[in-house]
């Protein structure tokens, strides 16, 4: 009996679809925003990006094998939330005031997911 395969890799809901679209041998359309992950259950993951988004309450998250960093738009400003992932899977430390200079190289691949939808 196989004991299954164990993967940290990120993935996020978007992925799901063209997934099961894939298992099922069905094309998945171009328009479709995510990727599937069938390597992954394959233990290839040279080629992922490793990086999910989530948009919620004003807000987009970026989450990386690391950190959760969170942009939040409020009151016309930018407020920033970090959790780092290397300690705990709890986020209730929020380290954002405590490490500028990550903030900094964290937001270029926070733009990626930023639609624009929360900026006015």
């Amino acid at each position: 009996m196989s004991k299954g395969l164990k993967n940290e890799n990120i993935v996020s809901s978007v992925d799901i679809y063209p997934t099961l679209s894939e298992l099922c041998g069905l094309k998945v359309p171009d328009w479709v925003d995510g990727k599937s992950f069938i390597p992954l259950l394959q233990g290839k993951s040279e080629n992922w990006n490793n990086t999910a988004y989530s948009y919620f309450r004003n807000g987009i998250s970026m989450r990386t094998p690391d950190y959760r960093f969170t942009v939040y738009f409020r009151n016309n400003k930018k407020v920033y939330e970090l959790y780092d992932h290397t300690k705990t899977d709890i986020e209730s430390v929020n380290i954002a005031g405590e490490k500028p200079e990550l903030i900094q190289q964290l937001l270029s691949g926070w733009a990626k997911g930023n639609t624009g939808l929360y900026e006015h």
